[in-house]
């Protein structure tokens, strides 16, 4: 078995990192500021904060792991809106939230087929997607008029964000190529 620092860290404890600002860092704080003037343009409660969790989330060091991450979001958030739209749907009209302790155990119980669908569509890396739009749109809702429009703003938040994440990505330079240590050989591609 691997050692506790090992396992707590990704390349050991020991391992000393040399700490740049480099490109993908540039390009992620950009995309945030975007998705927070898009939210403000849309004078909007909040600066797009779901927007914004989905451009850090997609932008990646290169941008086909950007377009893949930026697809598996697309299909989480559709798995985890409608799961999230049906329980909505389900909660007006047997107004469950009147005993939350019973909308929560719907909650917990309706992660299971969510999971089960992303397992069965052969995407596990959509899971955690698919669960973190679910309960946005399931719990952050309580309280709002209008639950269908707080769903269709969560799910149009996310995709302002990835659309803003590609596009930055595909917009900017990717990393600069590592230079060859003296006298050595250049890195291998």
């Amino acid at each position: 078995m691997k050692t506790w620092r090992d396992i707590l860290f990704d390349n050991g404890f020991e391992e000393h990192y040399h700490i740049h600002i480099g490109m993908r860092i540039i390009k992620t704080a950009i995309a945030v500021f975007i998705c927070g003037l898009i939210g403000w343009l849309r004078d909007r409660d909040g600066l797009n904060f779901f927007s914004m969790i989905a451009a850090v989330i997609c932008i990646q060091k290169s941008t086909e792991a950007t377009i893949k991450n930026s697809f598996n979001r697309v299909v989480g958030t559709a798995i985890g809106g409608a799961y999230g739209v049906a329980l909505l749907f389900a909660e007006t009209q047997l107004h469950m939230q009147r005993f939350l302790p019973l909308y929560i155990f719907i909650i917990a119980v309706l992660i299971i087929p969510i999971i089960v669908t992303t397992l069965m569509i052969h995407k596990p890396s959509v899971t955690g997607f698919a669960c973190i739009v679910f309960l946005s749109v399931s719990v952050y809702h309580i309280g709002d008029a209008s639950p269908y429009a707080y769903a269709l703003n969560r799910l149009l938040d996310t995709v302002i964000g990835i659309i803003v994440a590609l596009c930055i990505n595909l917009a900017m330079p990717g990393a600069a190529p590592m230079a060859p240590p003296e006298g050595g050989a250049a890195p291998k591609p």
